[in-house]
């Protein structure tokens, strides 16, 4: 996620200092959200992992379904904070492509938006760690 946001932030500046700069601003910020999306994506790996060892079973299953649903949802989350902190830079753009409301959007509004990504990458770590159990659950009663 940092890598995404370097590179994201580094052509839409044009410049490697001004990218620094930007991260050394918010660095807190971005180590939350690139910490929360690495955790939410490792706990979903590790439930993928579990229910494939499993025999196919219709509650489970679901989970699988439901919880790539949750870590897509807070990816996209991610992303569009990371992004909001360069749309300053891409406002001289977006309007060539009708779209300087995004970039007034997500100029405006760049810490409540970073702060939403951290929310939401929590809710998908708790529901995450939910299934985790869920599954544990089903695996020792089926034993």
């Amino acid at each position: 996620m940092i890598i995404f946001y370097f590179i994201i932030m580094g052509l839409s500046s044009g410049s490697w200092s001004d990218t620094i700069s930007q991260f050394k601003e918010l660095w807190y910020w971005m180590i939350l959200l690139s910490a929360g999306f690495g955790t939410q994506i490792g706990l979903y790996s590790n439930l993928k992992t579990q229910i494939s060892l499993l025999r196919p079973d219709k509650n489970i299953g679901t989970s699988v379904g439901q919880a790539k649903s949750v870590a897509a949802t807070s990816t996209g989350t991610s992303a569009t904070a990371m992004v909001a902190c360069c749309a300053h830079h891409l406002s001289e753009v977006l309007p060539l492509i009708g779209l300087s409301a995004a970039s007034v959007f997500l100029t405006r509004y760049q810490i409540p938006l970073i702060i939403f990504g951290v929310f939401m990458n929590l809710l998908g770590i708790v529901y995450m760690i939910k299934q985790i159990r869920k599954v544990k659950t089903h695996i020792i009663n089926s034993k």
